[in-house]
């Protein structure tokens, strides 16, 4: 028997394997869980979803409340509640926020958060020592993965097994499934839009019953849509900077509700908060008019059909994989059931069945039908060297490993000629940057470091896509004798991947009796050729 677990941005939603009746089971904690039910698109049906809000809230004598326990305390909008941490923990939000006396970092709340869930979810049931499947995004970084493994593992006893969430989706619509065809998969949540080409293997051995064939992502989701609400319903009223420091938290509540309702059919919302602070009323009222405007604005059906294409493109140039062997599409994430969203889908995939009815129930509920599997390793970003281009008169980045690379690598998988920078020098300098394709749209609406909702000014919300992952640690190869002017094809370097996801270098020097080595940060010399040496972490 297996339980899987699903850690959303907004929502989080639980399962259960019943082996008697062969079927999955949607867990309720008492007091966390909400009953939602929202409209499936395109259809007049509704349906519920069991989903416990991913809210955490710090109380006096360092109690905590979660879930629905925090909205139906009327805490939402309080100093001590953090929301959206599963987001802080993909951006890296080092953020810490004084609550109580004590600094509590936005890693704490992620942390506490889920470990209470999973606390709730083993006591409820007694199922501590039931295997867990937790799902984590296609995209998501290495520490991202290792955080949820290692907070999950301190509550279930057994084995803790992650799964990517697009192969999740596809097992969740398993009744609209075959062997041996390929589906894409929308994930379109609070935080994050990823798309996946999967290839079914519905009757392998043991748990790999799919192959993702091609990925793409980008950091767009329900809660940039609510802040770009926000900054919409700030323009038309007039408000200031001290209004929304005053009642922006509560007011971006209302207007989450008010995107789900437009979305479900409704034709205008009412939004009504009083400031008691200055004594000001705020009424608003958006309409699905206002919402497709501000959606457009945005680009957000843009951005996922940008997002499509380049998932295909991506199963298309490694796999030969083409739109028209697409044979249904599934849709998860809250995010789906934005207005537009299922028909820009549609238009994407005009020849494919799309499944828009389980957004909330399909992640979980698929990861616990086959018990969850390792993850195959592959790479989300590309790693890549700075290299100066003599016709442009400018550097540029080359992979050296590039995205969806699966490792450990048997051999290099790209080989490079290093030379020094210039006439003389008796070290290399060799810096690995990481490259991300995924884009993070921008809005002026963030939180400060005391929970409350404020404007940034503009310029402040750039973000960079490329980092560098060793700059303190770049001269680690040494020439002996040194570098001369034309010694551009004396060093030959092949870069590979490690079963520690490390990027390795086998780097020989050519020139006769050398002396040449790589030193590490500990003082320890290397004589080269070596092979397989690790020189950063991916």
């Amino acid at each position: 028997m297996a339980i899987a677990l699903d850690f959303g941005t907004c929502n989080t939603v639980i399962a259960r394997w019943n082996d008697t009746l062969e079927t999955v089971e949607y867990i309720r904690l008492d007091s966390l869980t909400r009953t939602f039910t929202y409209r499936i698109p395109g259809t007049g049906t509704d349906k519920k979803a069991y989903v416990v809000p991913s809210l955490i809230h710090y109380g006096e004598e360092d109690s905590y409340r979660i879930g629905e326990q925090v909205h139906a305390a009327g805490l939402t909008a309080e100093k001590g509640s953090f929301r959206w941490v599963k987001l802080d923990m993909l951006q890296g939000n080092r953020k810490s926020r004084r609550i109580n006396g004590k600094m509590i970092s936005y890693t704490d709340a992620a942390t506490d958060l889920l470990k209470q869930i999973l606390m709730f979810t083993a006591g409820s049931r007694g199922a501590a020592e039931e295997d867990l499947i937790i799902t984590v995004p296609v995209e998501a970084y290495d520490h991202y993965t290792e955080w949820i493994r290692d907070v999950a593992s301190s509550i279930f006893t057994r084995d803790v097994r992650i799964l990517d969430e697009a192969t999740a989706c596809i097992l969740g619509y398993a009744e609209r499934v075959k062997d041996e065809e390929i589906f894409a998969v929308v994930d379109f949540g609070g935080g994050t839009l990823d798309v996946s080409i999967v290839k079914t293997n519905l009757t392998a051995e043991g748990r790999n019953k799919c192959r993702v064939l091609g990925r793409a992502g980008e950091e767009i989701g329900g809660v940039l849509v609510d802040k770009w609400m926000m900054e919409d319903l700030k323009n038309k009223e007039g408000m200031d900077d001290q209004d929304i420091a005053d009642i922006g938290t509560a007011l971006l509540q209302d207007i989450e509700n008010a995107k789900i309702d437009l979305s479900s059919g409704q034709k205008s919302v009412d939004i009504t908060r009083y400031n008691d602070i200055s004594g000001r009323l705020i009424s608003h009222t958006f309409t699905q008019y206002d919402l497709a405007r501000i959606l457009a604005a945005n680009a957000v059906q843009k951005t996922v059909a940008r997002t499509i294409e380049r998932a295909l493109e991506a199963a298309q140039d490694k796999y030969g994989t083409k739109k028209s062997q697409i044979k249904g599409v599934m849709m998860a994430g809250g995010s789906s059931l934005l207005l537009g969203v299922t028909d820009t889908v549609k238009t994407s995939f005009p020849s494919s069945d799309v499944y828009c009815d389980s957004p909330f129930e399909a992640i979980a509920g698929g990861a616990c039908r086959f018990m969850g599997e390792d993850l195959i390793p592959t790479l989300v970003h590309d790693y890549c060297l700075r290299i100066w281009n003599r016709e442009q008169k400018e550097y540029e980045l080359k992979p050296v490993v590039s995205k969806g690379t699966q490792y450990p690598t048997e051999k290099p998988v790209s080989v490079k000629y290093l030379n020094a920078a210039c006439h003389g020098a008796d070290c290399l300098g060799i810096v690995i940057h990481e490259r991300s394709y995924m884009v993070r749209p921008d809005s002026t609406v963030t939180v400060d470091a005391s929970g409350r909702i404020q404007i940034q000014k503009i310029g402040e919300t750039a973000h960079e896509n490329v980092r560098p992952l060793n700059p303190e640690d770049r001269q680690f190869v040494y020439a002996i004798p040194p570098c001369e002017l034309d010694d551009t094809k004396r060093f030959i370097a092949g870069f590979g991947v490690d079963t520690h996801k490390r990027l390795t270098i086998s780097i020989k020097d050519t020139r006769a009796e050398s002396k040449s080595y790589i030193k590490t940060r500990a003082g320890e010399k290397f004589p080269l050729p070596v092979k397989d040496f690790p020189i950063v972490r991916l």
